[in-house]
């Protein structure tokens, strides 16, 4: 059911059907076109300054808004659970009858650190895995998910992006460049005190606080979305089996990459896709990304890497273009984050990026590669 808002900022609000405790009851806002607009055009500005700072190395030419360096690009495997709740078997998680064969879908996985320029991987900084697959409907479907620890550090887009201009101005000028900036938000109430205090907090917790010792160890999740009337959030947990610690040399400025490859060297690294259901506005809501969601989880299938990827892979995995709107119905931040994310991807055009139908021949090349293999 949608209303009318009586905020000029934002869009009509949808509302789910009545909770019974398995993913409904949920209420959904939507950005208002014009604060869409407003958003598009300043990824398309943080993309240009980042181009033409001579800390990144980019030649003016512009690249990813965010998520800029690449740490793994491989070829993996997505096996369904067939144990998946009913409320769940839809979209990308549909099952087919007993009688058929499991689902396992050939994906694409970028793992990258979370900055907007190729930084050491001993930065304090979020780490985020992005996977990308076609449904046997052939419906393009992205997973994209960081580990701040179930949540943004932001509470909406417009804050996010408010508190991007910090960062792209931190790599443009310096840590003064990123006070002058950050100042201004605050005296324009675009960030207020208290609020710039807490997201410092968050993100001080997740990135210098928290030591990543491999990225096959950490837990991944993605902003809310939905599947019919259900609301969730989807997360990668570390499989039971994984080794703790890392293998590599953590005084490396590429620790976390040569960590990962070390351990698919070893064997496969595998792990765990879960949601976790909608609950209730105040332990779940939807328009509040910056509230771990607490709920228990539901294993819905497990992602799988084999080997260590070709250099071709990988550079073809870094041409592509991911989107959380992909796949999913999206809701809360997701609205936005899918219109900026298609906006970042077509900024970057010139260098290259892979369309959806490239992607999905890509893949199924993978997949016919794996087949023959395995007969």
């Amino acid at each position: 059911m949608e209303s009318e808002s009586p905020d000029s900022t934002a869009g009509p609000v949808h509302q789910g059907p009545t909770s019974d405790g398995a993913g409904t009851g949920w209420v959904d806002q939507r950005d208002a076109a014009a604060a869409i607009a407003t958003l598009v055009a300043k990824i398309g500005e943080q993309q240009a300054t980042i181009a033409a700072s001579d800390k990144t190395h980019l030649d003016g030419r512009i690249d990813r808004g965010q998520h800029q360096k690449q740490l793994l690009g491989a070829f993996g495997t997505l096996r369904l659970f067939d144990t998946i709740p009913d409320v769940l078997r839809q979209g990308p998680f549909a099952l087919p009858d007993s009688a058929a064969a499991p689902v396992a879908y050939r994906v694409a996985c970028r793992i990258s650190n979370g900055q907007p320029c190729p930084f050491s991987d001993r930065a304090p900084d979020v780490r985020g895995v992005a996977l990308k697959f076609f449904t046997t409907q052939g419906v393009e479907t992205d997973l994209l998910m960081t580990n701040e620890g179930g949540r943004s550090h932001a509470r909406n887009a417009v804050q996010f992006m408010d508190f991007a201009d910090v960062i792209v101005a931190q790599i443009a000028k310096g840590a003064t460049g990123a006070l002058e900036q950050l100042s201004r938000d605050v005296l324009d109430g675009k960030l207020g005190l208290v609020e710039s205090a807490r997201i410092l907090g968050i993100l001080a917790k997740e990135t210098t606080l928290h030591t990543v010792n491999s990225l096959a160890t950490e837990q991944y999740w993605g902003s809310v979305v939905r599947l019919g009337d259900v609301a969730f959030k989807y997360t990668l947990q570390p499989h039971d089996a994984t080794a703790q610690g890392t293998q590599a040399d953590r005084e490396s400025d590429n620790y976390l990459r040569e960590d990962i490859v070390s351990r698919l060297h070893d064997g496969p690294v595998r792990w765990q896709l879960c949601v976790a259901l909608f609950v209730d506005e105040t332990t779940t809501p939807v328009q509040d990304a910056s509230v771990a969601w607490m709920g228990p989880l539901v294993p819905v299938g497990e992602l799988e890497i084999v080997a260590p990827p070709s250099a071709g892979d990988e550079a073809v995995i870094n041409q592509m273009a991911f989107n959380p709107a992909h796949g999913f119905e999206p809701l809360g931040i997701t609205h936005a984050r899918g219109d900026v994310y298609a906006a970042s991807a077509a900024n970057r055009k010139d260098r290259g990026v892979l369309s959806s139908d490239e992607a999905r021949r890509f893949l199924q090349a993978r997949c016919d590669n794996t087949l023959e293999r395995d007969e």
